[in-house]
């Protein structure tokens, strides 16, 4: 019959559709348009800040001493008495074990520069003998006409001996020096902390700051004020462009916590009285943080959507 079809004929026919198929899928999937809004499309990105500071509740101080001498024995021995005698200080001045920590111990051979013997160490040449004068000789009485009889010449002094040679000053020494961080709980007391230290034989103290020990309440608020500042700045932006913000595509912290104090150093000299009393003032801690925040934006012109 004519409306009858070859079964090989058949399986053809479904063979070329099979292989149209994806075909047509692909031309179809090119065909449809793209999303009204393509990643990065109609966004607006800002950057918030925020900055808050608060009393500290932690002192942080490196203290210790530097010892030279012309051995290396001698000044590890000098530099240990002395830490053990600051160390003590320390713990009668209520610092805990725990607050007390070595953060440098060194010990250098420092070469000394060339200079003359009669300069080393200071020397002090002694003063050459000067034998004394002669007393004269009683003049007998003149005769008459006569000129009175002058008393003889003192002879010079005898040349003194010359002074013994100054030693050699010594072409190098040892420097030690031992340092430990502690940590100061009680900020009434870092005056006097700093005090028994120098007190006790510490002659490099630097390095003192203010911190605190609990930092997520202040960092909390920060994150607070920089969100609350990035809406704003996104807002006032969107509303230069006559739009308005949509939802928030993306957002991200960066935290920038600003210098707490410059660390100052203070060294003991030689004149330092310990009932002087050291001020310290602690004013406050400055805490800031960062927040990118990425917004879509509404009702976008059709300049933007292109």
């Amino acid at each position: 019959m004519k409306n009858q079809i070859s079964l090989p004929r058949r399986m053809g026919l479904a063979g070329l559709m099979l292989s149209v198929a994806p075909l047509l899928a692909a031309c179809a999937a090119q065909a449809t348009p793209p999303p009204a809004t393509a990643p990065g499309a109609n966004t607006i990105t800002v950057v918030g800040r925020g900055e808050v500071s608060a009393k500290p509740d932690i002192a942080r101080a490196q203290m210790g001493i530097e010892v030279m001498a012309p051995t290396v024995h001698e000044a590890t021995k000098t530099a240990a008495a002395r830490m053990s005698e600051i160390l003590a200080a320390l713990k009668n001045a209520g610092l805990a074990e725990k607050d007390i920590q070595t953060s440098n111990y060194s010990i250098q051979l420092v070469r000394q520069p060339d200079v003359p013997p009669w300069m080393a160490m200071g020397a002090a040449q002694p003063a050459p003998a000067v034998a004394p004068a002669p007393t004269p000789a009683p003049a007998a009485p003149a005769g008459r006409g006569q000129k009175p009889a002058q008393p003889p010449a003192p002879k010079p002094p005898a040349s003194a001996d010359l002074a013994p040679a100054a030693p050699p000053p010594p072409t190098h020494v040892y420097q030690v020096s031992n340092t430990v961080m502690v940590v100061i709980r009680n900020l009434d007391q870092v005056g006097a902390v700093l005090d028994a230290a120098v007190a006790a034989g510490a002659n490099n103290v630097w390095g003192v700051s203010f911190s605190l020990e609990q930092t997520d309440p202040l960092e909390a608020r920060a994150r607070e004020k920089a969100i609350a500042d990035a809406r704003a700045r996104a807002e006032a932006l969107a509303r230069l462009q006559g739009v308005s913000l949509g939802h928030v595509v993306a957002i991200s912290e960066v935290l920038e916590q600003g210098p707490i104090y410059a660390p100052r150093p203070m060294l003991a000299s030689a004149g330092y009285a310990a009932d002087m009393g050291t001020p310290v003032s602690s004013g406050e801690v400055p805490f800031g943080t960062q927040v990118k925040v990425v917004y879509a934006l509404e009702n976008a012109p059709a300049s933007q959507r292109k």
